[in-house]
């Protein structure tokens, strides 16, 4: 081959590449933030800490700002990051933010979980359903954790997939304190 042949099949290499990396990004990231989330206000979900099964209505948070993470007891960024929600929540409960851990888990793990753990916001489990509430609230992939804000006007307004930390929630939830 020649140099300008080398040069036409690196620069087609290259675009290649740059394509493929883009749309592995739009698949595996989260979904535009365009579907109302009001729906999540209908829900009620069992307290993780309750044997009997006692439930939590979510009724309870609207009108609120809402910082809503899914996590898993088998997640280790999950179980990394809970200190720092529980830090967050300590600090903007009494702003009006809300915080709900969402356990896409068993109700048996979670609770054998929390035997050696404290937190200081509300946890539920929705076990296997919580891939399916991740998802219509825009999670791509089924992974954790996954974090969203819902504004106080029922609207998904932040997204995360991954780890998120305590600087992060706290960008998000100004324009709403």
């Amino acid at each position: 081959m020649n140099r300008r042949q080398w040069i036409l099949t690196g620069a087609f290499a290259v675009t290649g590449l740059g394509v493929g990396m883009g749309l592995s990004y739009w698949r595996h990231s989260p979904k535009q933030l365009a579907e109302p989330a009001g729906w999540v206000f209908d829900l009620q979900l069992q307290k993780a800490a309750q044997a009997r099964g006692e439930l939590l209505a979510l009724a309870d948070f609207r009108g609120r700002p809402l910082v809503v993470n899914f996590w898993a007891t088998w997640c280790p960024p999950c179980v990394e990051e809970m200190p720092e929600l529980s830090s967050f929540f300590d600090k903007y409960k009494s702003k009006g933010v809300q915080l709900l851990g969402i356990a896409v888990d068993s109700p048996s793990n979670v609770r054998e979980f929390l035997e050696e753990r404290a937190f200081s916001y509300p946890l539920v489990v929705a076990g296997a359903n919580g891939s399916e509430l991740a998802s219509r609230l825009g999670s791509r992939i089924d992974a954790f954790p996954y974090t969203v804000l819902i504004a106080p006007n029922g609207q998904v307004v932040e997204q995360k997939m991954g780890r998120i930390y305590e600087e992060e929630l706290i960008k998000w939830v100004e324009a709403y304190i």
